[in-house]
């Protein structure tokens, strides 16, 4: 296979230009020089637009305004601030049962949600709760006690941790898309 400025020669009118010509060599070579830089640039721009290959995170943390402010200070391996941008990019809409859980599983927690209501003549039985009147915007997310987010191949930085323990990110996500009007409870285990 021939290079890129052989390439380039072939491309001179044959009899008009000596591509050999130690000027216009160099000057080929040049060119070739940054043809070749550029569609190394052009790879990893192109990788940049994914969000999910890390490159670029922190122009696509600047554009979404990540961290979010309730998780300033707490220290993310390089995989949980990509699953971070992609959560963000994915949460645009929604307030049923299945949205929260799938915004919960693109941050890697596996949760599920139980709804609460105010007791009601006729469906109420021997034994069951009487909620309130607040009980009809309550929600609770039930997640394990605790979670571990393991480290990715590919999306590992230097000095990321092999694992990391915690709930803050579900919390704090979940808090900023919650309706205003309800009243969002954690459980994690048994609860």
């Amino acid at each position: 296979m021939t290079s890129l400025a052989d390439q380039l020669r072939l491309l001179l009118p044959p009899v008009s230009y000596d591509g050999t010509a130690p000027n216009l060599s160099a000057a080929i070579e040049a060119e070739a020089s940054a043809l070749t830089l550029t569609d190394a640039s052009s790879d990893s721009v192109y990788s940049a637009i994914f969000p999910d290959t890390g490159e670029g995170l922190a122009d696509w943390e600047r554009v979404l305004a990540l961290p979010d402010p309730c998780l300033v200070g707490i220290p993310q391996s390089v995989g949980q601030r990509v699953q971070a941008v992609i959560s963000k990019l994915q949460s645009r809409g929604g307030q049923s049962k299945s949205f929260f859980i799938a915004q919960a599983k693109s941050l890697g927690y596996d949760i599920t949600i139980t709804t609460f209501r105010p007791a009601r003549v006729g469906l109420l039985r021997a034994g069951d709760p009487i909620n309130g009147g607040d009980w009809s915007f309550t929600w609770r997310v039930n997640a394990p006690s605790v979670s571990v987010t393991p480290a990715r191949a590919g999306v590992l930085g230097a000095g990321d941790p092999l694992a990391s323990w915690g709930n803050s990110a579900l919390e704090c996500r979940l808090r900023q898309l919650m309706p205003a009007e309800s009243i969002l409870l954690f459980g994690y285990g048994d609860s």
